[in-house]
Parts: structure tokens; C-alpha cells; sequence
């Protein structure tokens, strides 16, 4: 029984060895210059490797401040960077800043993961990640949002950082009551048609955009207007006298 078991895994082991090359694992991508590049090299950087640089391998006040420089830049060739930069880095001050610049950069490319933070994340990284996608016209995680102004024993901080957040997302001075929030939110919403039941979170699509390009479309400030196609307002004068006139024979 034991041969027999050895001698099947040793022909897995040869048929996986034997396997096509599209069903194999994919090599690692090679580090880009920025990396390779020695302390005698970092001259010949270009100004957009040498940002790269340091917000990678630079110490963490070296690394917020070249991220500030790529949100204020607004290169486009820098949104794939800051899109790797969040799947791999671990301190949760510097996903906010990226999250920050993806935000600015207006790039609907980013709602895909800046939905997973919403989702999954319960501390202020998600709550960002919430503000981020609210930037870029996908409002679908406030209610998630307006949630935790509840109070909470494990995380009382919780309800004042939300409270801010959403103060600073709509511009909105509301208190900091659920109801209220709700309310406002079910009258503003940036997008009304994931208000169906029957969109998932990760069925929703991405938020419009421009067309041609991958930047989120500009939305006007304020309450939206109401469409005439859909809805028709009509005014009527009707008196008492004429609701209870009897019907003529």
C-alpha cells in the first residue's frame, strides 16, 4: 500500500515537471532600475526613479514626503507604481498616503482595490479607502461608514474619525447620528444605481468616466437634478369645493 502510494506521487511529481509551459508558475517580474541602482548610481536616475526610489527604500519621513510629491505631481506614469506600492506595503500611515494620491489622480483603475480595503479593512485604512472611492464617484461603502459613528468598546476612536470623514467627503456639518448621515445619504447619492438590491459589492460597476481615457467623469457639486425623462412635475390647482363637486348626470 505504501509502494503503491509513493509511486503515485513520484508520477505526479514527474507529469507536474513534464506540464505545459502556459500551466507553470510565472516568473517574478525583475526589479526596475530604481531598485537595482547603487549609491554610486543613484545620479543617473531620472527625477521620476529617483521618487520611486525613495518611496520604497527610503525611511518612512522619506517615504511619505516623495509620496506627497507623486500626489501633487499627478504622473500619469506613476499611478502603476502606486497601485504596487499598496498591495505590498505593510505601514498603514503610508496606504493612506497612496490612497490619498490614487484619489487625486482620478483614476477608476483604483476602485477595484480600493474596494477591497473598504470592505475587509475595520480600522482607519478602510475608513480612507471609503473617502478614496467616495473621490472617485463610487459612494456604494458609506453606508459601511455612517455605521461605525455607533458607539464601539473595542475602538472608540472609531466614531469621531468617521465623523470627520464624512464632514470632509460631502462638506455636509451634520452630527454625528446614523439617522441623519442615512438621510442625507440616500438623497445624494453619486450613484443610483447601485442602490438596486440586486448589485453586490463586487458586481458594482466602475464609476463613469471620460471618454476615451480611465479618469473618473467630474460630477457637479450639490444636490443632482432630477432627470425629465423619468420624472414630470405637473401643477395642479384643485379647491375643496371642486374635490367634493358631484358628478354631473
Amino acid at each position: 500500500m505504501i509502494l503503491r502510494f509513493l509511486l503515485a506521487s513520484l508520477a505526479l511529481l514527474i507529469a507536474s515537471a513534464c506540464a505545459p509551459y502556459q500551466f507553470r508558475r510565472a516568473e517574478k517580474p525583475k526589479p526596475g532600475k530604481h531598485l537595482l541602482a547603487t549609491a554610486k548610481e543613484t545620479g543617473e536616475l531620472s527625477d521620476r526613479e529617483y521618487l520611486m526610489r525613495k518611496a520604497t527604500l527610503g525611511s518612512r519621513a522619506e517615504r511619505l514626503e516623495a509620496l506627497d510629491v507623486i500626489e501633487r505631481a499627478n504622473d500619469p506614469e506613476l499611478f502603476t507604481f502606486l497601485m504596487e506600492r499598496l498591495k505590498k506595503e505593510d505601514d498603514r500611515f503610508l496606504q493612506i498616503k497612496i490612497m490619498h494620491a490614487l484619489a487625486a489622480y482620478g483614476d477608476v483603475r483604483a476602485v477595484p482595490a480600493l474596494r477591497y480595503y473598504a470592505r475587509w479593512d475595520q480600522t482607519r485604512v478602510g475608513v480612507e479607502a471609503i473617502a478614496a472611492l467616495y473621490e472617485l464617484g463610487d459612494d456604494s461603502f458609506v453606508p459601511n461608514l455612517i455605521l461605525k459613528l455607533r458607539p464601539n468598546e473595542d475602538a472608540p476612536e472609531m466614531a469621531g474619525i468617521a465623523h470627520r470623514a464624512l464632514k470632509k467627503m460631502t462638506g455636509a456639518d451634520l452630527p454625528p447620528s446614523v439617522r441623519a448621515w442615512m438621510n442625507y445619504y440616500r438623497i445624494h447619492r453619486l450613484a443610483p444605481y447601485e442602490s438596486r438590491a440586486w448589485y453586490w459589492p463586487f458586481r458594482q460597476p466602475l464609476p463613469p468616466t471620460q471618454e476615451g481615457t480611465t479618469i473618473v467623469a467630474t460630477r457637479p457639486k450639490g444636490k443632482p437634478p432630477l432627470p425629465d425623462k423619468d420624472i414630470k412635475v405637473r401643477r395642479t390647482h384643485v379647491t375643496w369645493t371642486d374635490f367634493w363637486k358631484p358628478d354631473e348626470p
